[in-house]
C-alpha cells in the first residue's frame, strides 16, 4: 500500500518526494514529479525548492481552480517565504527552513523550504510537516506536527540514521519515510530508519509506504 490515513487526511507517496494529501475536498500535491497515470486533480499544489524533480509544472493535475504556492519555484503563483503561513483550500501552510549542513552544498539556507500544513485550524487541527531536501537542522526541534514525512536517502538529505535522530528531535506521533530509492544517488533502507526510530523514539509510528 502507498497510503495511510491519520486524522482524517489520507496521504499517498507516489515515490521520490511526491506525496498527496486528501482531506475533504482537498487535494494537496507535493513536488509531484513522481505521479500516477490518472491522478486526481489538485485543489493545491505545493513547490519545496526549484531542482527539476521538485518544481515541475504537472499539467495532467492542474485545474483552472488550483493553486500553486512554492518557494523558490518559477511554476509558482504565488511565492512563500521561510516563516511565512498561507491560506489555501481550508489548509494554513506554513513554509519552515530546509537546507543542508556543511560539507553539503545542495540546498544552502534559504533555497529551499519544507511545510507545516495545519489541516481543519478551526476544529481539531491535524497538523502534517513535510521536511523538503533537508539535513538535520536545528530549527526541527521547534516543529509540532502529528506527521512527519522525512527524506532518508542521504546524498542530498539526510541519511536512514539521521532521519530517525529527527524523529526523536520533533517527536511526531507518526513517521513516513520519503526520498528515498527513485534516483540511484539516494539508495536507503526504510526499515533501518523504522528500527533506529523506534530506538531514539519508541512511541513513534514509522509507517513504510510502497510506491
Amino acid at each position: 500500500m502507498n497510503t495511510t490515513v491519520f486524522g482524517g487526511v489520507k496521504i499517498t507517496w507516489f515515490g521520490h518526494a511526491s506525496l498527496l494529501f486528501e482531506h475533504q475536498e482537498a487535494a494537496v500535491y507535493v513536488d509531484p514529479y513522481v505521479l500516477p497515470p490518472r491522478p486526481r486533480l489538485a485543489t493545491l499544489v505545493l513547490h519545496t525548492h526549484s531542482h527539476s524533480d521538485h518544481c515541475v509544472k504537472a499539467e495532467k493535475i492542474m485545474s483552472t481552480n488550483t493553486v500553486v504556492i512554492g518557494h523558490g519555484c518559477p511554476h509558482a503563483m504565488r511565492p512563500i517565504e521561510i516563516g511565512e503561513k498561507a491560506l489555501a483550500s481550508g489548509i494554513v501552510v506554513e513554509a519552515v527552513h530546509a537546507y543542508n549542513l556543511p560539507p553539503k552544498r545542495y540546498h544552502p539556507m534559504g533555497f529551499g523550504a519544507g511545510y507545516v500544513l495545519t489541516f481543519s485550524p478551526q476544529q481539531s487541527p491535524t497538523r502534517i510537516y513535510v521536511a523538503g531536501d533537508t539535513d538535520l537542522i536545528p530549527e526541527m526541534s521547534s516543529i509540532k506536527c502529528g506527521l512527519a514525512c522525512l527524506p532518508i536517502g542521504g546524498t542530498y538529505t539526510m541519511d536512514a540514521t539521521e532521519a530517525a535522530r529527527a524523529v526523536a528531535a520533533i517527536k511526531p506521533k507518526i513517521a513516513i519515510p520519503i526520498h528515498y530509492n527513485y534516483l540511484s544517488e539516494t539508495k536507503a533502507d526504510p526499515e533501518q530508519f523504522k528500527r533506529l526510530s523506534a530506538e531514539f523514539l519508541p512511541s513513534c509510528d514509522v509507517r513504510i509506504l510502497n510506491r
